[in-house]
This record gives structure tokens, sequence and C-alpha cells, in this order.
């Protein structure tokens, strides 16, 4: 009996000892899912999610340790959005059998409403004068354009030399000169600086920081020969960079020649911006535009390289002035309301027609998510802070007799052009 016990005992250790040989499945580990904050604004985050060898099993995220969402885990980008401003989170991505992984991002915060507000304006004799774009290099270092008419221009000298309208101004830090750029008084209706010594006027007119060169051989004309008007440019760099106009026109340069893109389209395009995709290392770019006064039409197109495609607009039922966004983020475009989504595939845009403001915009401009300008009819001025909209609207800024067209934002400083009874104007604020 003792020798039948102490060979089962034998026998049992032995099959304990092969069995601990045999290495055990391991279960899935942390490094087959990560989560990444890509981005957020005051009240958004956007997370990329990558998850290796999970398919057919849900992931759940956790903010704080309170549910969000749930999904088949796949590679994603998860947004999320009614946060509060300047808050540190916890996420935590989890599959279903409970391994995840975490980790913590802080809410942008607000940015400041408080600007201080200076006011110019320029001519208003012999003719209407307006300004219709700026653009700000530095603090000390500023160009606008448009028409202005001042008692000294059209009319003769006298020396009998017909004095044609100036077409721009520019600010040195201490004062505005009026300036006809390449000699021409012909308005001037975009301007596009990539560094001091790098301003580029219509597209096709550069100042170099000591003279004006025209860089127009082989720009796409209209089919007749004739020009075509500029509403608005964007570029990477002056080896890169587009312009929109009427009719549908657009034309890139690559630093030594001008192509034509066809958009499409024959409604005029009166704003274009680009922006990096983190993900993806290239540069978006949209166009926006319509028939004012004449239509309720408008477009909206993505340009990439040398061709353009229309974006859903069906929701949209009137033109578009304006564009601007954060790649992959935020999406914005505006003329009569204002319209939103978060990625530039989804179906539907969020609408805002009276919430924001009642008068029409034309241009929208920032520096984050949570620091914008619009600006628009009868001198509408408001900023975004990231929560809240602010209007300076007969507070700080009183009502014109007129329109605000353009705007640039770098920083603390922010410039707006536009006319005023008869005027150009300029709105200078800084914060």
């Amino acid at each position: 009996m003792n020798k039948f016990i102490s060979s089962q005992i034998i026998l049992i250790l032995f099959l304990f000892i092969l069995s601990c040989k045999e290495e055990p499945t391991k279960p899935p580990t942390e490094t087959n899912l990560t989560l990444e904050v890509l981005d957020k604004s005051c009240t958004e985050v956007w997370i990329d999610i990558k998850a290796n060898d999970q398919a057919n099993k849900l992931g759940s995220v956790y903010l704080n340790d309170e549910f969000r969402t749930q999904f088949y885990l796949k590679d994603t980008l998860v947004y999320l959005d009614e946060l509060l401003p300047n808050k540190t989170y916890s996420i935590k991505l989890s599959n279903q059998d409970g391994i995840g992984t975490q980790t913590e991002f802080t809410t942008m915060d607000t940015t400041s409403h408080n600007f201080t507000w200076e006011t110019f304006e320029f001519g208003g004799v012999n003719g209407s004068s307006y300004l219709r774009d700026v653009a700000i290099i530095n603090e000390n270092d500023i160009w606008a354009v448009g028409e202005i008419f001042t008692e000294d221009t059209y009319t003769y000298d006298s020396n009998g030399v017909f004095q044609q309208p100036y077409n721009a101004v520019h600010w040195d830090g201490n004062e505005w000169e009026l300036i006809r750029v390449a000699n021409s008084g012909y308005p001037r209706r975009t301007v596009f600086a990539f560094g001091e010594s790098d301003v580029w006027f219509d597209g096709t007119i550069k100042w170099n920081g000591t003279e004006y060169k025209v860089y127009n051989e082989g720009f796409p004309l209209n089919p007749n020969g004739t020009g075509w008007l500029r509403n608005a440019m964007w570029g990477e760099s002056s080896n890169n960079f587009y312009v929109v106009g009427n009719g549908g026109k657009i034309a890139h340069y690559n630093g030594s020649s001008w192509s034509k893109i066809e958009s499409g389209t024959e409604l005029d395009l009166y704003d274009i911006w680009g922006d990096k995709n983190e993900q993806t290392g290239e540069y978006e770019i949209l166009a926006v535009g319509g028939k004012l006064f004449q239509s309720l039409d408008r477009v909206i197109l993505s340009i990439k390289s040398n061709h353009a495609e229309k974006i859903n607009d069906a929701d949209i039922a009137q033109p578009l002035s304006t564009v601007w966004f954060k790649s992959n983020r935020k999406y914005i475009v505006a003329g009569s309301g204002h319209y939103s989504k978060e990625k530039i595939s989804q179906a539907k845009w969020s609408i805002k027609l009276k919430e924001i403001t009642n008068y029409y915009t034309n241009r929208i401009r920032g520096n984050e998510l949570n620091d914008l300008f619009i600006v628009g009819g009868y001198g509408n001025v408001m900023h975004y802070n990231g929560i809240s909209w602010k209007s300076y609207l007969n507070k700080e800024l009183p009502m014109i007799n007129g329109n605000l067209l353009g705007l640039s934002q770098r920083g603390d400083l922010v410039l707006i052009v536009g006319s005023n009874d008869r005027k150009a104007l300029i709105h200078l604020g800084y914060r």
C-alpha cells in the first residue's frame, strides 16, 4: 500500500514538473492599446487611439472614472466635449478584459476679452475709400490694402500729372504711410506676408523689402485674356501659395511658375485658409464662396495639389464669405450664419444662425480654438475666448456706417479693416 501511494506521489510530481515547463498563454498587455491626446480646446479634446490585435473586442473610454463612450476597438479618433476650461482630466481606455491604458491632459484656459482699441481713418475726399485686407508681420510692420482717395488724389498736380488713388497703407510702429503699390493706383484687394521682405499683393506683386517685383508670367487669365478679381491668398511659403477670386478662379505659385487649378464652379471665391494635419504631415486647404447679393448659392472646396473637390454643403442655405479651421479638429465657415464640424468628412454641419450675431460675417481669423475674431456688417467685431463670444459693437467700438472686410490676428495684436462714411478704416486692438 505504501509503495502504491509513493508511486502515485512520484507520478503527480513528474506531471507537475512537466506542466511547469510549458509557457502559459499570456493575456493581452497595455502595449496592445495606446491613446494619445492630439489636441484640446477649453471644452473639447481629440484623442488618437491605436488598437493592435484587439479585433472584435469592445473598448470603453472613461473620463475621471466616468464612462463616456464604448466602441469596437480599432484605430480611431475619439472626440469628447462638455469639458471645463483649465482643468486636468484623467482619461482611461480599456478593453472588455479590463486591460488598457490611461493618461492625463489639461484643457486650454480661456483667453482674455480685454483689448484696448485705437481707430484710424484715411481718405474720404474725391471718392469712397476702403481697405479690404491686412497682414501683420509684427507690431512694427503691418500692411493693409484697398483704395484710398485724398485731397491730393484723383486730381491733377501743378505739372498737370494725374494723381492716382493710394492702394495700401503701411505701419512702421509709429505712423501709417499711404502707398501706391508698384507705383500704380489700381485698387489692391488682398495681401499676404511671409516675412518683412516677402510680402505679396494680389498674388503677383512682391515687396522684397527694397522694391516691388511683378511675377505674372504664366498667371492664368480669363479666356479673353483679361485679369480677374483676386479676393484672398494663403500659403505655406512664397514657394507654395494660392490665390482665389471671382468666377471660381484658383491659381497656384510654386516659386517659379503659375498654374491654374480647375475649381468646378463659377461662383466667386472669397476666402481661403490652410492648416497642417499633424497626423498626415500634409496641409489641408479650404476655400469658400458664393454670389453675394445675387443668389443663395454657395460652395466649399478642398484644394489638393492641382485639383479641387467640392465639400458637402447641403445643409447650408446661404452664401459663404470666410473659412478658418484647425485641421482634423474644428472647421468653421461663415457668412449669413456660422457653421462648424469636427471632421471635414462628417455629413452635416452644425448650424448657428443667430446665436452668435445677427450681422453678416465677412472674415474669421484666430490664433487658436480659444482665441478667435469675427468681423462683418455695420462694424460688428466679436471675440471668442474658448467658451463665450464678446461683442465690442457700440461699447468699445461704435457702430459704423459701412462694413468691416478684413482681419488679421497675431498673438495679442489684432488688425481689422473696412470702411466708414467714405473713409478707409482700421481698428487696431492689443491685449
